[in-house]
């Protein structure tokens, strides 16, 4: 369009020069030592034009000429360029669809001319991951640093996402590691490090690293919570009889809200009943279930045998009438009638408990009075059902030896 404009421009100005000229053509006289040239005032503007156009277009001939080169070169780049961009959109689609192979031939086919080599390899490493290929994954990322060493971060992210995905905790804590010593508050980096340290059972680094999840919001708060519940939870479990101490430090180092998490006061009663402190057990158990009814740790108040165990089997009876009779509470009220030696009151509360829903600990607790009771064949069969039941089979339906006893006072 603009060409055609220029065209209609000069032929109307040509009509005007030949119309003007028609009226009065011209003399034109040129001169030079002995030599001198008469033409038409036309004649001259025609080889004036004629001349002009034949320099423009041998000035334009000359520099297409010379710049042919780099225009070619620009071209091939730029069908390099959108071959590239074809090949990784085809590799990026078959990578969201599932297609492996297909995604890394693609990504990789032209990757060397893709405007966007970050993007390029690290979509190539999750295409190579996925296929279990380690060692081309962590060629891709290599090759993703060495293109754009600026996202070393990006790179390395990746890098431990993809290790973490396919369990190789420890190349990813290493990973990990490098990446703390370059950006030790990065984020998305501490909650891949925490994760990490979950999977790996690291509880003392990962209770340490709670602080900063929660100071760089790396997690939501209610996950960072869960995380150091479990943690905590965790590290109680792990002790011995011969922690006492420790056990005792860690639950007063807590913050109250772990100390009222149900989960942290049942992981810490048992850890107080493994190093024999059953009076505290006792009473903590015993304090929480006043605000928090959970039937766990009802099961685990039966094991907490303090010194007066007529008076804990008398609490444990007050909770059946007022909450009613279920598998948990039985168990423990049976518990505690063999610690006070109430042998006919055990057994009726022991196979009630399985009659409501049998426990494999209720099971062993009524095989073992059973056999102190001179009753082994009944003892083998309850110790049968209840490792069956702990394995995941299936016992007969239970029917209980004796009656209900009544309830009689301590």
């Amino acid at each position: 369009m603009k060409y055609a404009f220029f065209l209609l421009l000069t032929l109307l100005a040509a009509v005007i020069v030949a119309a003007a000229l028609h009226l009065d053509n011209g003399y034109v006289l040129l001169a030079w030592h002995d030599t001198s040239v008469e033409m038409s005032l036309g004649t001259l503007v025609v080889l004036v034009l004629f001349v002009f156009f034949g320099l423009y277009l041998l000035t334009t001939l000359i520099v297409r000429l010379w710049t042919f080169p780099r225009r070619m070169r620009e071209a091939l780049e730029r069908r390099r360029e959108l071959r590239a961009r074809r090949a990784s959109i085809r590799g990026l689609i078959d990578l969201a669809e599932g297609r492996w192979a297909d995604s890394e031939h693609n990504l990789m086919r032209h990757a060397t001319d893709s405007k966007v080599p970050l993007i390029t390899y690290i979509a190539a490493a999750r295409a190579a991951q996925m296929q279990g290929a380690h060692e081309r994954r962590d060629t891709y990322l290599r090759r993703a640093y060495e293109q754009v060493p600026a996202a070393h971060l990006a790179v390395l992210l990746t890098q431990a996402e993809l290790q973490i995905g396919h369990r190789q905790y420890e190349h990813a804590l290493a990973t990990l590691r490098h990446l703390q010593e370059l950006d030790p508050n990065h984020a998305y980096g501490l909650k891949l490090l925490a994760r990490l340290y979950k999977k790996l059972g690291d509880w003392m680094p990962l209770r340490a690293l709670i602080p900063k999840l929660r100071e760089f919001r790396a997690m939501p708060r209610t996950e960072i919570d869960r995380l150091e519940a479990h943690a905590v939870c965790a590290l109680l479990e792990r002790l011995d009889a011969k922690s006492g101490v420790q056990a005792t430090v860690l639950w007063s180092e807590m913050p109250r809200r772990l100390r009222n998490d149900i989960n942290v006061v049942r992981a810490y009663v048992q850890a107080l009943i493994k190093i024999g402190n059953y009076g505290a057990a006792e009473s903590i158990a015993r304090d929480t279930l006043k605000s928090d009814w959970d039937e766990e740790l009802v099961v685990l108040y039966g094991l907490a045998r303090g010194e007066d165990p007529v008076r804990q089997l008398a609490r444990v009876e007050d909770w059946l009438a007022e909450k009613g009779e279920s598998a948990a509470l039985l168990l423990t009220a049976g518990r505690l009638c063999v610690v006070a030696k109430l042998w006919g009151k055990a057994r009726s509360y022991l196979e009630s408990s399985i009659v409501l829903g049998g426990r494999p600990e209720a099971y062993e607790e009524l095989g073992k009075l059973l056999k102190s009771l001179g009753e082994p064949e009944h003892a083998m069969q309850a110790f049968s059902d209840g490792l069956a039941l702990s394995l995941g089979g299936k016992v007969k339906t239970f029917k209980p030896g004796k009656p209900r006893l009544r309830r009689v006072r301590g």
